[in-house]
């Protein structure tokens, strides 16, 4: 599609800054990153994990400037979108719209589930939540394999994400093992019982489908197939 530039990024790389001047809206079309936001300390908050076909950021048309940073976690693909492009979109593809305000809702939503953990789920719950979550986003966008997936977060980045310290991730992803429940291994995450971690994690995939009526793909990655 016109109007779309590609960039490839490395890991471990970010990609807009806290406090940088907003810029264009992207679409990640290969690869992991996170938004997060940065304490003077040092101290990091990870707000939420992106995958393939998520769109970001849309604050650079609400805001001047970001207030929190988005980051590589793997070699990443992206399209930066020109201002012309909802233009060319809305005459070549009428579905445009309603997949952006369809992405925007579950983005939300993601927020308000990883913000329920936070305050009232326990660390098991939480763990085996994200789990959950991101095999479900995942396999949306065929990118499963089977029981499988990839799963690009480290334990450290793990604690930044659920509020809990490396030790106690460690020790909570042991239990899940130990019950035969999950493998992560070699950045890839295994379930061995799918029904009994969504029972441990309280899951219920609906807040992920908001748009959607069947397990088609997910409406990002609707947008990221046009480009």
């Amino acid at each position: 599609m016109a109007g779309a530039n590609i960039r490839h990024v490395t890991p471990r790389t970010d990609l807009l800054r806290q406090g940088d001047c907003t810029s264009a809206l992207f679409i990640l079309l290969k690869g992991w990153a996170i938004r997060y936001k940065t304490l003077e300390d040092g101290r990091r908050q990870i707000l939420s994990v992106l995958l393939p076909g998520d769109i970001f950021d849309i604050n650079g048309f609400m805001a001047q400037t970001m207030d929190h940073s988005i980051a590589a976690l793997t070699f990443v693909s992206l399209a930066a979108l020109e201002d012309d492009f909802f233009n060319l979109a809305r005459r070549d593809y009428p579905d445009l719209e309603k997949a952006l305000w369809c992405d925007l809702h579950v983005s939300a939503a993601i927020q308000r589930e990883l913000s329920t953990s936070l305050g009232q789920r326990t660390a098991r719950e939480r763990l085996a939540h994200l789990m959950c979550e991101l095999f479900s986003r995942q396999r949306a966008s065929h990118l499963t394999q089977d029981r499988s997936c990839a799963f690009h977060l480290t334990q450290l980045e793990l604690s930044e994400i659920l509020g809990m310290t490396p030790v106690y991730v460690n020790r909570t992803l042991q239990d899940l093992r130990r019950e035969g429940l999950v493998q992560l291994e070699h950045k890839m995450l295994t379930i061995f019982d799918w029904p009994r971690l969504k029972s441990v994690a309280l899951f219920d995939s609906g807040y992920l489908k908001i748009c959607e009526e069947d397990d088609s793909l997910s409406p990002a990655q609707e947008i990221a197939d046009a480009i």
